[in-house]
């Protein structure tokens, strides 16, 4: 691609112009000189900017998948194959996941033949599967008045997962009804089972003897042997997914709150000894999704589902009635929804009755109002006034919740 002048070269261009036309009309030694300076000046600065960016060679080098709201690296290669030395370039490209769509990265000069790995990074703020197809190298003249720019179609993939975090304990029993074991002794709390299962952080109602004191000197803080027959058999992850409740902000809203959630749920069982039943809707399929088996296997295929999920039509009732036509009972559930109307509640209440224990998360829109730059980020209304009749309530969360405070309560 030829070299445009930018708006200092349109400046000097105009210049030009004037100083050869008053030359041609006052014909003169001073005119003559004035007039072939601005000429050779605007003609060099068009050369170096025309070959600024000859045998130029930009490589993409591996990257790894990264997480949602945590910092990805997409490093290139750029090789300068001339003697000659090069000015700074810049490299544009265009990334859906990157803040703005475009990630943009400076090339510091390289000296003659000289190669240098440019690692840029930027914060991921858009889970899925990203192609990646060519960057756009601008250079130019030192002067500064024309651009040269020259695309390189470099082919790549990368997979932005849903954002995780990590959970210490998570309650998995209910506090007031803890299921007996073959013993007598309520699961969920340190003692006999069958086989070592390993070990966790300890719990209010742990015996001493199970500290597991090695483990507990290397985090620093009181760690449990626990059992096999202590573990929870079955999970179950609801996920509301329909369009219209969705927040308006396109990073932060209540959608991406709760997809996040139940992939850091989805970390946390993979080490554990259970089974994962997942139930959503996908408005990119138009497929009610339901995958289940041993949560070490399903860890990362749920994580897939998670990284392509997007909104859909079907109201969150409609994904919990298929749920509970087949889910056993005395399973745990985790329902996360955005809205509570009577339907959603009536079935979890059904749940409830048929054993199960039931963790309702509400993350209504409201409570994720858009980013505005100049405006802070306030839920309007106070919540504490909502309340919620029958045996199952909600925690309600907003923007200013931390998933650890909603999952490991």
């Amino acid at each position: 691609m030829m070299a445009f002048p930018t708006a200092r070269g349109f400046l000097l261009i105009l210049m030009t112009v004037g100083t050869v036309g008053v030359a041609l009309v006052n014909v003169g030694l001073a005119t003559a000189l004035a007039a072939s300076i601005f000429c050779s000046l605007l003609a060099a600065s068009f050369l170096l900017a025309q070959f600024s960016l000859y045998r130029i060679r930009i490589e993409r080098r591996p990257n790894s998948d990264g997480f949602f709201g945590t910092e990805v690296a997409l490093p290139l290669l750029v090789t300068n194959r001339t003697f000659l030395f090069r000015q700074p370039m810049v490299i544009t490209e265009k990334c859906e996941f990157a803040p703005g769509g475009v990630l943009h990265a400076a090339v510091p000069p390289l000296g003659p033949g000289e190669s240098l790995l440019l690692n840029r990074t930027c914060i991921a703020e858009k889970r899925g599967c990203a192609r990646l197809l060519e960057v756009k190298v601008s250079g130019g003249d030192p002067a500064g008045l024309f651009r040269r720019t020259r695309k390189f179609r470099l082919p790549g993939e990368i997979q932005i997962y849903p954002g995780t975090v990590r959970l210490d304990s998570l309650q998995l029993q209910a506090e007031s009804n803890p299921m007996p074991s073959f013993d007598g002794r309520p699961l969920g709390q340190s003692g006999h089972g069958q086989e070592f299962f390993g070990v966790r952080p300890y719990r209010p109602g742990d015996e001493i003897r199970f500290i597991h004191w090695k483990g507990s000197a290397g985090r620093q803080q009181l760690m449990i042997r626990e059992f096999e027959a202590n573990t929870v058999d079955q999970i179950v992850i609801i996920l509301d997914t329909r369009k219209a409740l969705v927040g308006n902000d396109p990073r932060e809203n209540n959608l991406e709150f709760l997809v996040s959630a139940a992939a850091s749920l989805s970390e946390h069982l993979k080490e554990m000894y259970c089974r994962i039943h997942f139930f959503a809707a996908d408005g990119r399929s138009g497929e009610r999704l339901h995958l289940s088996g041993d949560a070490s296997v399903m860890h990362w295929r749920l994580m897939q589902t998670l990284m392509m999920l997007e909104p859909a039509e079907v109201p969150f009732a409609d994904t919990l009635l298929e749920a509970v036509e087949q889910i056993p009972g005395g399973v745990l559930v985790y329902a996360l929804s955005m809205e509570a109307d009577d339907a959603s509640k009536g079935l979890l209440e059904l749940l409830l009755d048929n054993g199960c224990r039931v963790n309702w998360i509400l993350a209504p829109k409201g409570n994720f109002p858009p980013i505005l730059p100049d405006e802070p980020r306030i839920v309007y209304g106070d919540r504490s006034l909502r309340r919620f009749r029958g045996a199952v309530k909600p925690r309600e969360v907003c923007f200013a919740n931390t998933l650890e405070e909603v999952l490991e309560k």
